[in-house]
C-alpha cells in the first residue's frame, strides 16, 4: 500500500450534503449500502450515514450543497496552520461561539469545512480504496460496501490542475498519481481523504466515486431494487443523480473512466400513458442531464420541440434556475401516441416536499387540440401520479375566474373553490385576480 500522510485538518472526516427531506435521502442511501449511525438537532438537524468506510453527514437545508468536512480536537492548531499558509477563510466562528468552525473554498468552488469537535463523531473503520491493498481490488468480498463497491475518490472538476494541486498541498494533501490522458488529472490525499482533480468539462460538479470489479452485476441489482435517475456511461458505468441534486459515479474496475457519448435512452424517466397520450417526465435532474451532457439536437428530441426559439427559451429557464427556495417541480410533456407530436405541458410546480403539497399547471399549445378531452386524460393520469407516487396530500390550482373551461375541468375532478385572490398575477402587463381551488388526498381517494 501507499505510505499515507498524516491528515492536517482533522482526524475524522465526512462528506456533508444538504437535504430538504431526511427520509427520502435515508431511503436512497440505504439502497446504496449505507446505514444510519447518528442523528441530532443541534446546532442544526443532521443525520450521519455510513457504508463502513465512508461517512456522509446529511444536513437539513433546502439549498443543494456538498462540502468536505473535518472534525478535529486541535482546532486552534489547524487555524494557525491555515493562517500561516495564507489560506483565506470564507467563514470563521467568533470567540464566543460554542462550537468553533471555519470554512474555505477551493479554487474551483468546493467547500472545505473544519469543525472543532470530535465528541459523537467517529471515523468508519472499514477501508476505502485508498487504504486497501491493490490485490484486494478484484475481490468483492473485501469491500466494506457490498452494494456499490469501494469508495475511490471525491471527484472534483478543476480549471487548472497544477494550480489546484498547489492549493490542496497547502492543506496537507500530496499527489499519489498524476496522468495526462484522457485529460490532465490527479489523485491527491491527506491520508484520510482521496480527492480526484480532473481538468475536464465531462462533468460539472463534485461527485462521489465508487469502483468494483463486478460493477455491472451491482448496477443490475440496484436497478432491480428500484434505482432511478441514472445515466449509463458504458455497459458497467453509471452516473446517479441523488435526491439532493448531487452525483455518484459507479465505475467498473479496469474499464476506461472517460465517459462515452451519452444516449437519451439512458435517462431514467417516468412515462404516463392514457388512451391517446404519452406524458414524458421532466424534472430538475432530467433538465440538468439534458443541458449539461447532451447536444442541442438531443435536447430538442427529448423535449419534443422543433423550434430553435423554444430551445433557447428552455435553455434560458434552465440557466436562470428551475428550482427555488423550498420548492421544486415535476412536470410532463404531453405527446400524441399517434405521431409523437408535442401537444403541451402538465405537471406540478411550487412543490413543497416538506408539506406534501404542490400547484398543478397545464396548457395545450394549439387551439386545434382544445375541447377534445385531451386535458381530461392528462390531468387524470397526473393527479393519480401525484397522490399515489409523489405522496402529495394537497394539490392547488390558481386560475382566472373567467377561464370557464379550466374551472369546469377542475370541478370534474372534485376540486373545491376556496376563494378569490385579488390582483394575484400579472398577464400581459395587466394584474388579474386568481380563483384558488384545491383537491385533498382524502377527497381524491373517495
Amino acid at each position: 500500500m501507499i505510505q499515507l500522510p498524516v491528515p492536517a485538518l482533522g482526524s475524522i472526516t465526512a462528506i456533508s450534503i444538504t437535504t430538504p427531506h431526511f427520509q427520502t435521502s435515508l431511503d436512497f442511501y440505504r439502497m446504496l449500502g449505507f446505514h444510519e449511525v447518528a442523528r441530532a438537532t443541534w446546532p442544526f438537524p443532521w443525520v450521519q450515514v455510513s457504508d463502513g468506510a465512508l461517512l456522509i453527514m446529511l444536513r437539513q437545508d433546502n439549498t443543494p450543497a456538498l462540502a468536505l468536512t473535518y472534525f478535529t480536537a486541535t482546532y486552534s492548531k489547524v487555524i494557525k496552520m491555515l493562517d500561516e499558509q495564507g489560506i483565506e477563510l470564507s467563514e470563521r466562528s467568533g470567540d464566543t461561539d460554542t462550537v468553533k468552525r471555519c470554512s474555505l473554498l477551493s479554487p474551483d468552488g468546493i467547500t472545505i469545512r473544519v469543525v472543532g469537535i470530535t465528541d459523537g463523531f467517529s471515523q468508519p473503520p472499514g477501508p476505502g480504496m485508498l487504504q486497501m491493498p491493490q490485490e484486494d481490488y478484484s475481490d468483492p468480498s473485501k469491500y466494506a460496501n457490498k452494494t456499490i463497491g469501494m469508495f475511490g475518490e471525491l471527484a472534483h472538476p478543476v480549471a487548472d490542475l497544477q494550480a489546484s494541486i498547489a492549493f490542496w498541498g497547502k492543506l496537507g494533501f500530496t499527489t499519489i498519481s498524476e496522468f495526462s490522458t484522457p485529460y490532465p488529472w490527479a489523485v491527491i490525499t491527506d491520508g484520510i481523504n482521496a480527492v480526484g482533480l480532473h481538468q475536464t468539462t465531462h462533468f460539472q460538479q463534485p461527485a462521489l466515486t465508487f469502483f468494483a470489479s463486478d460493477m455491472r452485476h451491482k448496477i443490475d441489482a440496484l436497478k432491480h431494487a428500484g434505482l432511478q435517475h441514472y445515466t449509463h456511461r458504458g455497459p458497467a458505468n453509471v452516473i446517479i443523480d441523488t435526491p439532493e441534486q448531487q452525483q455518484i459515479f459507479l465505475f467498473q474496475m479496469g474499464e476506461e473512466k472517460e465517459f462515452s457519448a451519452p444516449r437519451l435512452s439512458d435517462i431514467a424517466h417516468a412515462v404516463l400513458k392514457t388512451p391517446r397520450l404519452l406524458l414524458k417526465e421532466i424534472t430538475p435532474g432530467i433538465m440538468h442531464q439534458l443541458f449539461s451532457r447532451f447536444s442541442d439536437e438531443d435536447i430538442m428530441t427529448y423535449l419534443c420541440i422543433t423550434d430553435p426559439a423554444m430551445l433557447a427559451a428552455e435553455r434560458s429557464n434552465y440557466e436562470l434556475g428551475l428550482e427555488w427556495y423550498r420548492a421544486t417541480y415535476k412536470g410532463f410533456i404531453i405527446c400524441s401516441r399517434a405521431n409523437g407530436r408535442r401537444m403541451g405541458l402538465i405537471g406540478y410546480h411550487t412543490w413543497y416536499t416538506r408539506h406534501s403539497r404542490a400547484e398543478i399547471g397545464y396548457h395545450l399549445d394549439n387551439d386545434a387540440d382544445k375541447n377534445k378531452g385531451y386535458m381530461t386524460e392528462a390531468l387524470s393520469a397526473v393527479l393519480s401520479f401525484g397522490f399515489e407516487e409523489m405522496g402529495l396530500n394537497r394539490v392547488e390550482a390558481f386560475l382566472s375566474p373567467a377561464n370557464t373551461p379550466s374551472v369546469r375541468l377542475l370541478k370534474h375532478f372534485g376540486f373545491v373553490e376556496e376563494g378569490l385572490l385579488r390582483q394575484h398575477y400579472c398577464k400581459d402587463g395587466v394584474v388579474e385576480d386568481s380563483l384558488c381551488c384545491s383537491l385533498l388526498r382524502s377527497e381524491y381517494m373517495k
